[in-house]
């Protein structure tokens, strides 16, 4: 690639002053878990519809006795509720010139000949980085889920229920051990995902009590590490995800203030069904609609107003981030100190 772009500057065939190597740079980010894929995917092909909610209690109750001779039991009664999502369509739009890219087209730069895909990244990066402010704004938050605990410098106190785990006096294993064996014995599930904010997850893998169970399976080669796998099996869950999406929160014009999108202080334990089915208990579902495209993130090129030589690339996304059954989470707050 260098020589390629050498040869046609000392050819005199391409400017020096414009763009030529084949990258550029992009603070995109990683797409691979996080928020996004805490929550099973519910595709519907109805923007607005109607689910159910059974009973927890009647479905736990022992309806079952004995049948009176020459006679039948009452028939038992399973109470439900329905609950409503609305997916509505969010847009966004890049437009390019199509006149400065002419110029752009006769350079022969590899890098800015790949516009249209470029444009199409950007337009994923930014739905991205909506869906984890939607994800953080309706399950990563006080207020949401049937419990919600307080972590802190001591529990003597009254106003907070756990020691948080940056605290050399905390116990996360058996903390988090407690958690999930109450919300098996109040709901008859065992919660599946751990979700954390980035300082939760330092502070975790750093903690005494987990770095002794993994330090005497490394060696010089293979240094003992916890990772989120290792974090998993020992804390008693399926997964840990760790919510590390940014986003820079200044408006345009006004200097930048990036930061974590979910609250890095934070934890959400939570039952998450590996299968989404009728009758099929979960904490969340993220109800997502193809808008009549067959695509839920449909990206189209079109061309602008007559006389006015642009284009535009746009994507859409119509989703719904829905809280199904509370008491399937428990969301923890200043599970570390948060930094003043």
């Amino acid at each position: 690639m260098g020589t390629e772009v050498f040869d046609r500057i000392r050819k005199g065939k391409t400017p020096i002053n414009v763009p030529l190597t084949s990258i550029s740079t992009a603070y995109f980010q990683g797409k691979s878990g996080g928020a996004t894929s805490f929550f099973p995917e519910v595709p519907v092909q109805l923007s607005r519809a109607s689910y159910y909610q059974f009973s927890k209690a009647d479905l736990l109750r022992d309806n079952v006795s004995p049948k009176p001779i020459l006679g039948k039991v009452d028939p038992t009664v399973i109470g439900y509720e329905t609950d409503d999502y609305k997916c509505v369509p969010e847009q966004i739009i890049l437009g390019y010139d199509d006149i400065i890219q002419s110029d752009v087209a006769r350079m022969g730069a590899k890098g800015i000949m790949q516009l249209r895909q470029n444009k199409a990244r950007v337009i994923a990066e930014q739905i991205f980085i909506h869906q984890n402010k939607v994800f953080a704004q309706k399950y990563f938050k006080k207020g949401v889920w049937g419990a919600d605990l307080t972590g802190g410098v001591s529990v003597s106190s009254g106003s907070t229920d756990f020691v948080s785990f940056d605290n050399d006096n905390s116990n996360p294993i058996k903390f988090i051990s407690d958690c999930i064996t109450a919300m098996k014995k109040s709901t008859g599930r065992k919660p599946n995902k751990l979700g954390l904010g980035q300082r939760v997850f330092d502070a975790l893998i750093n903690h005494p009590d987990i770095m002794n169970r993994v330090i005497y399976g490394g060696n010089t080669a293979s240094p003992a590490m916890v990772t989120t796998k290792s974090l998993a099996a020992i804390l008693g869950v399926d997964e840990v995800v760790v919510f590390d999406a940014i986003w820079n929160s200044a408006n345009l014009g006004e200097e930048e203030n990036t930061g974590f999108i979910c609250d890095e202080n934070a934890m959400l334990l939570a039952y998450a069904t590996p299968t989404p089915m009728i009758d099929e208990a979960t904490a969340g579902y993220t109800f997502r609609w193809d808008m009549g495209t067959g695509n839920i993130l449909p990206i189209i090129e079109w061309e602008g107003d007559k006389g006015t030589y642009s284009h535009y690339i746009g994507g859409m996304i119509s989703q719904d981030m829905k809280v199904v059954c509370k008491d399937l989470g428990i969301y923890f707050q200043n599970a570390v100190t948060p930094e003043n």
